[in-house]
């Protein structure tokens, strides 16, 4: 799969998914929940949850900050214990910068078409062992997520 051109929804917080990552942080027990809506240009973060600043403002990074980018090039889960020592994302400046060393990301679709727009994640700063609990639970709630960001996408056309 490749990246879609441009993100179905401008960067910026959308009105309820903020609460989305903080249910999500909750119930995987992890710092940092987002939701990215990925393109060729960067992802944007319309649900963030316990993301520092200037990105919690800013609502959006470059893709040499985005492990969501491969959730959405394959359109299957991506999980990583310790990006350290994972091959594909080990110099990705999210790591130095964003303090990410544990990922677990699942898809997210959010229309009819079934295009993989972006992910549902959550993050821990350090080495973590995602269980397959985890991932079921990711994937759970990127149906709900899915589902908001259709409606959304619907109004704005």
């Amino acid at each position: 799969m490749e990246l879609p051109p441009r993100t179905p929804l401008p960067a910026g917080a959308v009105p309820g998914l903020d609460e989305l990552c903080l249910r999500t942080a909750n119930r995987l027990g992890s710092p940092v929940a987002l939701i990215s809506l990925v393109d060729t240009e960067g992802q944007a973060l319309p649900g963030a949850f316990g993301l520092a600043e200037p990105w919690m403002s800013e609502r959006w990074t470059p893709l040499t900050h985005s492990f969501c980018q491969h959730v959405v090039t394959s359109g299957e889960p991506f999980v990583v214990a310790n990006a350290h020592d994972d091959p594909l994302v080990k110099k990705n400046l999210a790591i130095m910068e964003l303090g990410v060393i544990a990922y677990a990301g699942v898809p997210l679709v959010a229309g009819d078409d079934g295009q993989v727009v972006g992910a549902l994640c959550a993050i821990d700063h350090k080495p973590r062992n995602w269980a397959d609990e985890d991932v079921r639970e990711l994937r759970a709630l990127s149906e709900e997520v899915g589902h908001q960001l259709g409606l959304l996408i619907k109004q704005r056309s």
